[in-house]
């Protein structure tokens, strides 16, 4: 497992999607920034699996960070087939 270099807090988790919000920790990353840690931090301690990451970023924008296999992959630009009831977090 990477060492983490951000915070966050995990704000929902179902069978679907994990849910997230960066935490803006000043000197630390954001989990934009750190995205390959966060993917194997969760993957390790929360067993992703094939669930989506949502995440809410320091800008306040909600997008996914996609994975494969425990694998940071890339990002996905807003939550799509996922409800607005994340607005509410």
């Amino acid at each position: 497992m990477m060492e983490l270099k951000s915070e966050f807090k995990i704000i929902r988790s179902t069978e679907e999607y994990v849910y997230i919000i960066d935490c803006e920790t000043d000197g630390m990353k954001s989990v934009t920034n750190d995205a390959a840690s966060v993917v194997s931090f969760l993957n390790e301690k929360h067993e992703l699996g094939d669930r989506r990451l949502i995440y809410r970023d320091s800008a306040g924008q909600i997008d996914e960070i996609l994975h494969k296999n425990g694998r940071f992959s890339g990002f996905a630009a807003g939550y799509k087939g996922i409800t607005d009831e994340l607005e509410k977090y």
